[in-house]
């Protein structure tokens, strides 16, 4: 539900709006039937196309710029594919999305990290490295299955997001610990020199989650004090 005034969103049965202080009915109606519609009201929504437009000519621009300065001084790109590319990787993460009304994140996730993934192809190969296979590529891998298994939880299970986000918590810990064993498998360094440290921080919030999901109490204090 949305707000009629202001447009923010609210939580079904909010009686007034948080932000604004409107009233769950609306004055003006003489039936004083519910004002609140189930999505955004259509004046709150602003086309971003325009601003796709020309963010995607200020990019070709800037494409179009860097490989002339890089063939005319050196006959080859050199060192103007990690700006190139990195321009690709930016309209790809910011300015792809903003070509669609309603873009679909559980499908954006995985394409931002497969455009993150070739970038660091390009970067490791480009500098002779060997630290793709054995770090970024299963870095990448886990870290676009837990953004994509997040988005699907909250938009598919309407109750529980309490303890959906307490467990994503617990499972971002234990990706800090296979990101520094990966890191300990390409580079050499020692093992848990950080991520228990990381660890501790997930778990320690991921418990505090899952304690006021399960104390109604809590749980109904924390609702009237933040608005979620």
């Amino acid at each position: 539900m949305y707000c009629v005034k202001c447009g923010v969103k609210l939580q079904d049965g909010t009686e007034k709006c948080p932000l604004c202080g409107t009233s769950v009915w609306n004055p003006e109606s003489k039936n004083k039937e519910s004002t609140y519609p189930e999505r955004l009201p259509m004046h709150y929504m602003e086309s971003a196309v325009p601003i796709a437009v020309i963010a995607t000519v200020l990019c070709i621009i800037a494409e179009l710029v860097l490989i002339a300065v890089c063939l005319n001084l050196y006959g080859r790109l050199q060192w103007g594919g990690y700006p190139i590319f990195g321009i690709l990787l930016f309209y790809v993460l910011i300015i792809l999305p903003m070509w669609f009304k309603n873009p679909l994140p559980e499908v954006f996730v995985p394409v931002d990290h497969i455009a993150i993934g070739l970038y660091l192809l390009f970067i490791c190969l480009k500098t002779g490295g060997k630290w793709f296979l054995s770090f970024a590529m299963p870095v990448v891998l886990l870290s676009c299955a837990l953004e994509t298994a997040a988005i699907c939880l909250f938009k598919h299970i309407k109750k529980g997001h309490l303890y959906i986000l307490g467990g994503l918590f617990f499972f971002s810990g234990g990706l800090t610990m296979l990101i520094e064993f990966f890191q300990h498998i390409t580079f050499g360094t020692k093992m848990f020199r950080w991520s228990p440290y990381a660890f501790a921080g997930f778990a320690v919030v991921g418990f505090f989650l899952l304690l006021v999901a399960m104390i109604p109490s809590l749980k109904h204090s924390l609702e009237k004090r933040f608005f979620f």
